[in-house]
C-alpha cells in the first residue's frame, strides 16, 4: 500500500471492501539482485543528482505477462553523504520499521526475524491495515525482505542488495515488490539505485515514486541519527 495516502473517498471505500478477504501465496524467486537491471533499460532511469539527499525518479506502468500482472514502476536514484557501511547498518536497523513499514500508521505489524536460509539478512512482516476495522484487519499480508553485502579482501561493504515482495495475504495487492543497490559514489558517499512496483487499488505512478522518496526520507534519518523525528516509536519492534 502506498506510504502516502491519497484521500479516502466513498469509491475508494467501496473499492477496499469489494476485495473481500480473499488470500493468496505468491513465490519469492531466490537472490538479491535488481527488480530492474539500468543496463537494459537505461531510458527508464534518471541521472544520479549530483545533491546529496536528491531523489531522481522516472515512473511508469507495465501491462502484465505470463503470470505477473500489470503494475506501477518508479526507478530512483540518490546520493547520499554516508559511507556503504553506515548505510549497510542502517538498513539493519529493526528491520520492519525503517525497510518495511515506515512511515505508515495505519498498519499494525508482527515481525519474524531469519525466515530464509543463506541470506545475511532476512525477515518477514506481517502487515495488518487498522483504518477499516474487522474488514480491514482481514486485509492482511506479509512481505519478505532479504540482503546481503558484498566485501573485498579486507571485508570492508563495496555493495549492498536488499530486495522484498508480498508474498502472501490479501489479493487487494495483486503484486508488490522492491528492490534497493548500494555502492560507492565517485566522490565520496553512497549511491542508490532503486525500484518499486505495485499493483493495488489507490495506486498509481506517483504513489510508486512517493514510496521510494519516503523511504529515503527514513533511511537518511537513520543514517544521521534523527530517526526519531520521524519514528518516534513502532508498534512493530521496540
Amino acid at each position: 500500500m502506498s506510504r502516502r495516502r491519497p484521500s479516502r473517498s466513498l469509491l475508494a471505500i467501496a473499492l477496499f471492501l469489494s476485495a473481500g478477504c480473499a488470500k493468496e501465496t505468491t513465490g519469492f524467486p531466490p537472490g538479491v539482485e535488481s527488480w530492474d537491471d539500468p543496463a537494459a533499460a537505461p531510458a527508464e532511469w534518471p541521472e544520479m543528482p549530483s545533491v546529496p539527499g536528491t531523489v531522481a525518479l522516472v515512473t511508469g506502468g507495465r501491462l502484465s505477462t505470463g503470470t505477473t500482472p500489470a503494475y506501477f514502476w518508479a526507478h530512483g536514484r540518490v546520493t547520499l553523504a554516508a559511507s556503504i557501511a553506515d548505510v549497510w547498518s542502517a538498513i539493519q536497523w529493526q528491520p520492519g520499521v525503517l525497510l518495511a513499514v515506515f512511515p505508515d500508521t495505519q498498519v499494525d505489524c508482527e515481525p519474524r526475524v531469519g525466515v530464509e536460509a543463506g541470506y545475511e539478512v532476512s525477515f518477514s512482516v506481517r502487515e495488518i491495515p487498522n483504518d477499516f476495522g474487522d474488514i480491514g484487519r482481514a486485509n492482511w499480508f506479509v512481505v519478505n525482505w532479504r540482503a546481503d553485502a558484498t566485501r573485498d579482501a579486507a571485508q570492508a561493504v563495496q555493495k549492498v542488495n536488499v530486495k522484498a515482495q508480498k508474498v502472501d495475504g490479501t489479493t487487494y495487492i495483486p503484486l508488490m515488490r522492491q528492490s534497493i543497490v548500494v555502492v560507492a559514489a565517485p566522490g565520496g558517499g553512497s549511491a542508490l539505485d532503486i525500484v518499486r512496483h505495485i499493483n493495488a487499488r489507490n495506486e498509481s505512478e506517483v504513489s510508486a515514486g512517493d514510496w521510494i522518496r519516503l523511504w529515503v526520507q527514513a533511511l537518511d534519518a537513520q543514517v544521521k541519527g534523527t530517526r526519531e523525528a520521524l519514528i518516534p516509536s513502532s508498534r512493530c519492534f521496540p
